[in-house]
């Protein structure tokens, strides 16, 4: 038996079939079950491109969260957002989410135990006691609801097992890691109607960049994350789990590296921090405090018609933001941010499920959530000047929801579904702004807004099998993303709400597997149509400019993505997958660079001049829209694509295990709302691997790692906060490590 890497574009555990071998006893690649249509189904019939990242894959040595999996899975980008070192950024075909305030949902959600989870800053994944991740691309409106427009990361985390067992692993790695994971499992008791398990991880990182100013180690990281879970059978026909996880992560960072943008103010920094992209020149140590809880309880009665399910869930987020949002040593301070934030989310399904194998299958169900938040600002935009915000914000989300898929003929398949919801915000902010510690009123305003908005997302495909190992489909879908509130509005008039974002999304595609099973092909076509795009621009606030939220422009992606898995021997396994984008703006008329003038008609100007108002008074500025439709998308590369080997070496002491991977990324702009060269990303070839020798009966197993073999320096993200400088965040150097683990 082999670990390697497959799917459709899915990299997860394969091996040989005991039940399916053939007469020659051949590896076959293995069947792949996905939960992406709220139901258990075999990967290869579920017409939507899925990737189904395994345990293995997804705690892969070396790799600490939800950015190991980059460059794994055509047309994704999954990086950290930089400016918040615990924010991730996740782009599927072209369309990302970076911001890290609370106020801007994400394009892409996160779905844990079926549990929704509502604030970006809690979906930086520490990925440990994971049984598989599903990353499902285009929008998932029907069955996963609002502001899954680009796609959904659904996360599984591992169950208690039926035998009592347990596993240690220990991993010492570069930069001062040092990790621990555990996991101890009770196996079945009282009358088997119970099964028991709790994880734990343990995780201290020096980082790998240097304040020169504090003499500090920067992006550190210290985690520590527990998760318990409790199954309950209390009869033959009802099954009950329980999952509560707890994490708290202290992390000292980012490590900015300030571009040139020929200002004194630049010149004054360090030689060293202007020249070396692993050091930089703050003041003071920016960090970040997160701590997260989260409850999943999941409830399953069969009948002989179906199943009933209810996931109830409860999820709590609490952070500490400071940092230095400029880069720059002088003015002292200059764009100092703090940001306290603490919220509660709950969320409840109930929802029922047809028993397959009839010519109608169906899903139908309600859900509703709630989640309220309170967050502090603190900026310094200058040395004479403080700008304060409370905010506080309650939501509300109410849908139903159904899918059902009809079996017309012995080949086909008809699937038609939809759902309604209805969101409601209501927000109250509190803005005050101080000169030399002088109270400004007429920079100052508090306000309760509401708003509400209500959307149908239907979806319809049509699947033809010619025979049992290959699938042909054709899909419509739709998305939506509720409307919102900006929390970094300093001004009546940047606040919002900004209306709602919605997606149409056309797709093609094959799945087969070939040659007895020993390959798999999968290809899809795409072509995505977002109308009110929502987008960050930079308006005129009450102490300076600031990024804000607005319905930006129209956007279209296009694209195809191939996935090949072949299994040549026992013993061997190879993949590789390779994607093309076209992400651009079909219409594009606002002023997004934040720079305001007299109204005078500027190049490529497509509407006419607004003045800008502070809190409903004139400034004598003007804002000037102009066409915007030649900008990169964010996070969009061209070409993307990987390789991956696996390979065993059966020997007397047990096995012999090698893997290899390149990544492949072509150069693409990781802001989007200029095309500066400092903001994009050289294409690059990333190369990781390691080595294990494993024991016979898989007691133990010990590896040698290494990532970003070459030793590139990539860039992870890249900001600009207001009109300071261009700052770009970078990825880990090479880093080598070892790892054990221990079976019991």
């Amino acid at each position: 038996m082999i670990a390697a890497l497959l799917g459709s574009a899915a990299p997860i555990a394969v091996g040989q079939d005991n039940a399916q071998q053939n007469d020659e006893d051949e590896a076959r690649l293995s069947t792949v079950t996905v939960t992406a249509q709220k139901r258990e189904e075999n990967l290869q019939d579920v017409p939507i491109v899925i990737t189904a990242f395994s345990e293995d894959t997804v705690e892969a040595p070396g790799a600490v969260d939800i950015t190991g999996l980059n460059g794994l899975s055509p047309n994704v980008v999954l990086q950290t957002q930089g400016l918040v070192p615990n924010v991730p950024m996740v782009a599927i075909r072209g369309i990302s989410h970076s911001d890290p305030d609370p106020n801007s949902d994400p394009k892409v959600s996160t779905i844990i135990d079926g549990v929704y989870v509502p604030f970006a800053a809690g979906t930086m994944l520490d990925l440990f006691d994971v049984e598989r991740v599903e990353l499902i691309k285009g929008p998932q409106g029907t069955l996963f609801g609002k502001n899954n427009l680009a796609g959904t990361l659904n996360v599984i985390t591992s169950r208690p097992t039926d035998e009592a067992g347990g596993e240690v692993r220990l991993t010492l790695g570069e930069n001062g890691l040092r990790q621990v994971r555990a996991k101890l499992n009770t196996g079945r008791f009282a009358d088997d109607r119970l099964a028991a398990k709790i994880a734990m991880n343990v995780r201290e990182y020096d980082g790998y960049s240097t304040n020169i100013i504090t003499g500090s180690d920067l992006n550190t990281s210290d985690v520590t994350a527990f998760r318990g879970a409790v199954t309950f059978d209390p009869t033959d026909n009802i099954r009950s789990t329980l999952v509560v996880d707890t994490l708290k992560d202290d992390t000292v960072g980012p490590a900015g590296h300030v571009t040139d943008n020929g200002s004194a103010a630049y010149l004054l920094l360090p030689e060293e921090a202007r020249n070396n992209v692993r050091v930089a020149a703050y003041n003071f140590d920016p960090f970040v405090e997160t701590e997260t809880t989260g409850v999943s309880w999941t409830t399953d009665w069969d009948h002989s018609f179906g199943t009933f399910t209810s996931v109830f869930g409860y999820r709590s987020l609490a952070y500490l933001n400071v940092g230095d949002f400029d880069g720059l040593t002088a003015p002292e301070p200059g764009l100092h941010v703090t940001r306290d934030f603490e919220s509660d989310a709950y969320s409840a399904e109930l929802r029922f499920a047809s028993d397959t194998g009839t010519s109608f299958d169906y899903v139908a169900g309600v859900y509703a959530s709630k989640d309220e938040f309170r967050q502090q600002n603190t900026v310094y935009p200058s040395p004479v000047v403080l700008s304060t915000s409370d905010l506080q914000q309650d939501s509300q989300s109410l849908a139903v929801f159904a899918q059902g898929d009809w079996q017309f003929a012995e080949q086909w398949i008809l699937t038609l579904g939809g759902r309604y919801t209805e969101d409601e915000k209501d927000y109250f902010i509190d803005a005050d702004v101080f000169v030399n510690g002088t109270f400004i009123p007429p920079s100052s305003f508090s306000d309760t807004l509401n708003a509400s908005w209500s959307n149908f997302t239907p979806r319809a495909a049509l699947q033809y099998s010619p025979n049992e190992n290959v699938n042909l489909y054709g899909s419509v879908s739709t998305g939506y993303k509720g409307g919102g509130f900006n929390s970094r509005g300093t001004t009546a008039e940047s606040v919002g709400p900004y209306d709602e974002e919605t997606v149409t999304a056309y797709e093609i595609g094959m799945k087969s597997d070939l040659f007895n099973r020993t390959m798999r092909l999968n290809l899809a076509a795409f072509l995505n149509d977002y109308r009110d795009f929502q987008g960050s621009v930079t308006k005129a606030g009450a102490v300076r400019a600031e990024n804000v939220t607005s319905n930006i422009a129209d956007i279209q992606t296009a694209g195809f993505e191939v996935e090949w898995q072949w299994l040549p021997t026992d013993n061997l396994s190879l993949a590789a997958n390779f994607s093309y984008l076209d992400a651009k703006f079909e219409e594009f008329c606002q002023d997004s660079d934040g720079a305001f003038t007299d109204g005078s008609p500027e190049p490529g100007q497509c509407a006419p001049a607004q003045e800008v108002l502070l809190n409903g008074n004139p400034t004598g500025l003007f804002s000037v829209p102009v066409d915007g439709t030649g900008l990169d998308l964010q996070n969009a590369p061209p070409y993307s694509g990987s390789i991956l080997i696996d390979h065993v070496w059966p020997i007397s002491l047990g096995e012999i295990k090698s893997h290899i991977d390149f990544r492949y990324t072509d150069k693409y702009n990781t802001w989007g709302r200029s095309n500066d060269p400092a903001y994009y990303r050289d294409s690059v070839i990333l190369v990781n691997g390691h080595i294990a020798l494993a024991s016979l009966d898989e007691r133990w197993e010990v590896k040698v790692y290494g990532r970003n073999l070459t030793d590139e320096e990539v860039i992870s993200g890249s900001a600009r906060a207001g009109t300071a400088p261009i700052i770009q965040y970078y990825q880990p150097p090479r880093e080598l490590g070892v790892e054990l683990s221990l079976r019991f």
